[in-house]
């Protein structure tokens, strides 16, 4: 399967309190903007790198990246404890907007990363992705804060996330063709398991570094 976009990873230190560790299987994700616009991703990265915050998240995207700064099987404080239980299971994305970003290319990779993970995760869109204005109301309003100025709505966007995650499906089945035709194909084999589980996991590391990856059993 092609990945349309790369992954970078470029991790803030382990000893910054934004960073909590801990090691779980994400349940579902959290859709936000940085409500500060013009910030880039590397930008962000820059700010929670640099000192002592009570806030993170796992993501940041803009126009030319897509950023991760938290291991997604970490914690991350994203949303308010007294909410919701986000911190404890959910993967924080961060939408970075303004004028000096392209919007059409940044919300592009924001899609496909929220598809990405509802493939990898095997999540329904519908379902696993929730708004910060849904999770905290009474404080919060992004995504939406971004999305309105663009003509945007959250339901808009999840059937654009359930449309490019119907593409990974599409292109699934392309590759189990090519691996069935009759002409040669390289492939390379990272890991072999007794346990469905210990494949899964491993799937998982290989897609957050940004590879394609096909699980196949004899």
């Amino acid at each position: 399967m092609k990945v349309k976009y790369q992954i970078t990873t470029k991790l803030i230190k382990k000893d910054w309190k934004q960073r909590p560790g801990g090691n779980r299987i994400p349940r579902y994700a959290v859709a936000h903007d940085t409500g500060n616009p013009n910030s880039s991703a590397q930008q962000n990265h820059k700010y929670f790198n640099s000192r002592q915050l009570e806030a993170s998240a796992h993501v940041f995207i803009d126009d030319k990246q897509i950023l991760m700064i938290i291991p997604l099987q970490e914690k991350a404080w994203h949303v308010r404890s007294d909410v919701s239980d986000a911190n404890e299971w959910a993967i924080g994305v961060e939408l970075c907007y303004g004028p000096s970003i392209d919007f059409n290319k940044a919300y592009s990779r924001y899609v496909w990363f929220f598809a990405y993970l509802c493939e990898m995760y095997q999540w329904d869109p519908a379902r696993a992705i929730k708004g910060h204005f849904q999770l905290d109301p009474k404080r919060r309003t992004d995504p939406l804060n971004c999305f309105h100025q663009y003509d945007k709505t959250f339901p808009f966007f999840i059937e654009d996330v359930k449309y490019e995650l119907k593409k990974f499906v599409v292109n699934q089945n392309e590759f189990k063709e090519l691996v069935t035709a009759e002409e040669k194909l390289y492939k390379v084999q990272i890991g072999a398991f007794t346990s469905r589980e210990n494949a899964e996991n491993l799937s998982r590391k290989a897609k957050s570094a940004g590879f394609a990856v096909h699980i196949d059993h004899s």
